[in-house]
């Protein structure tokens, strides 16, 4: 297969390959998207199985301010397609959006997949020829894209420039892997390694918390790292630890504890509605013939879950002092 000197190339079938094919063909280059799967935006159906959660309603300085370290860098991208920019850009597919009570942005009816298959129409009408099951193997001395492709062997193609969106190492079966990384080394690209981001930790819990409780959620918390940043949303309790929409934001300052002290703490406040002195009055109350997890459950409206963190992670001395209990 040949491909004209003229026409560009993106590889990578990813949303940000897909969204490189759609900005190019759409300012009128001819493009041609190349990716090692069988199907294009694998990873993007992997994220529909959740909520689907596309952006989110902030506003712009503080959706930007999400961005840590890299705010100026992100700033520049955001002022020119803003989260208001991707909905607008959605609604032109026929994909309606609505903001969640959290401020996350949703689709209102659509799945992954009526997203996948508009964008894929889209791309078909602006010319966009997309080519499969095509893996990235180098570039060669004369400047050439090379490629093994599935069922035909080698192919060397001259696009006039290219796009790589190659993503990054977190899931290989949707095309994730990080194959790409040793390609760019070897031609003199510096490559920060892969770590982990918006991702779950794990944490040591009992067999009893993980036969009784994994899958289940801890909702409304306020999440508080070592260094102070914080987070109010959702954790839920896994096999191996926790993961969920209120650790993920947090993922980098854990990440940045744990590589320089071995561990990480993060401080959950399980009843952000109430100030510590309320909580006191409350469990300071007669407890009578209720259990404490009974008499949590009337007094502060914590249920199992909630009840076994605590037992997890206060020593058993703090029930017998309501004090004590409601400063945890």
């Amino acid at each position: 297969m040949a491909i004209e000197q003229q026409r560009l190339a993106v590889v990578g079938g990813g949303p940000a390959g897909l969204m490189a094919a759609t900005v190019l063909a759409e300012a009128g280059h001819g493009v041609e998207l190349f990716d090692a799967m069988p199907k294009v935006g694998r990873k993007l159906l992997v994220a529909g199985r959740g909520g689907f959660n596309l952006t989110h309603s902030d506003p712009l300085p503080e959706f930007i301010a999400r961005y840590g370290e890299a705010q100026p860098w992100f700033a520049k991208i955001l002022d020119r397609f803003s989260p208001a920019d991707l909905r607008r850009w959605l609604k032109e597919m026929g994909i309606e959006t609505q903001i969640g009570s959290s401020g996350r942005v949703f689709p209102v009816t659509a799945t992954a997949a009526d997203l996948l298959r508009a964008w894929l129409a889209r791309l078909k009408r602006a010319g966009v020829v997309i080519h499969t099951g095509h893996r990235w193997l180098d570039l060669t001395p004369e400047g050439k894209l090379l490629f093994r492709r599935a069922d035909q062997g080698e192919l060397r193609v001259a696009p006039a420039a290219t796009v790589l969106a190659l993503g990054g190492a977190s899931w290989p079966k949707t095309g994730s892997d990080g194959s790409w990384t040793p390609i760019l080394a070897r031609h003199g690209v510096k490559i920060a390694p892969f770590v982990p981001s918006n991702c779950g930790f794990e944490a040591a819990w009992s067999e009893t918390m993980v036969n009784r409780f994994a899958g289940a959620p801890l909702k409304n918390l306020l999440l508080t790292t070592s260094g102070g940043q914080q987070q109010v949303g959702e954790l839920v309790i896994t096999g191996y630890g926790v993961e969920g929409g209120g650790i993920y934001p947090l993922s980098q300052p854990l990440r940045e504890e744990l590589a320089a002290t071995g561990r990480a703490v993060l401080f959950l406040d399980l009843k952000r509605d109430l100030d510590e002195e309320e909580v006191r009055t409350r469990l300071a109350r007669p407890r009578g013939k209720n259990s404490w997890a009974n008499f949590l459950r009337k007094q502060l409206r914590l249920d199992g879950p909630a009840y076994s963190l605590l037992r997890e992670c206060c020593p058993a001395e703090d029930f017998n002092d309501p004090s004590r209990l409601a400063a945890r």
